[in-house]
């Protein structure tokens, strides 16, 4: 049996469920690239380096919806917008190659599921090992983290995850 995704309710309003798994040692990542770039596939897929907390990409992604139904966002996809709001930056193509997948071996891949869930086709097609969300934390790169969210000063007592949520909320207001 393999590990459950993780799932959560995003807004009500939006009536969208998010689900996501952590897949290593993938072995296709330019198809998988492909797929998304040519729009085949309806997921973001994020690299799990750059994630502390699954709860950074619940956040991404509730942004991402609600901007989608307000008709506000920034880039083209919904799913690019949960990529563009896990980054600081303003500039699209910068938040894309940050966050999305190039070359590395282990992928975060996000779903979001209002009435057809597409999910189980496409991580059939992914050439990986499925791995719970709990060893994220195996996957994670704190100083890359501090280095993206420019966190490098901080105290250690501080919780980052914290930091890091307030930063990327804010990014539209705010430059940090």
């Amino acid at each position: 049996m393999s590990p459950e995704p993780y799932t959560c309710a995003l807004d009500p309003e939006t009536g969208t469920i998010i689900k996501i798994y952590l897949i290593k040692d993938v072995k296709n990542v330019e198809m998988i690239r492909s797929n998304i770039i040519n729009g085949a596939w309806r997921c973001a897929v994020i690299k799990p380096s750059l994630i502390l907390d699954v709860f950074q990409v619940v956040v991404a992604a509730n942004r991402a919806v609600l901007s989608e139904k307000t008709k506000t966002m920034v880039t083209k996809t919904v799913y690019s917008e949960i990529l563009y709001n896990l980054s600081l930056t303003k500039n699209i193509s910068q938040s894309l190659s940050k966050f999305g997948i190039e070359k590395d071996n282990s992928i975060l891949v996000c779903f979001l599921i209002n009435d057809v869930d597409e999910n189980e086709e496409i991580i059939k097609q992914i050439d990986g090992k499925l791995c719970p969300l709990s060893d994220l934390s195996t996957f994670t790169n704190v100083k890359d983290i501090k280095s993206v969210y420019k966190l490098n000063n901080l105290k250690s007592d501080v919780n980052l995850l914290d930091v890091i949520v307030s930063r990327m909320v804010t990014k539209s207001f705010v430059s940090h």
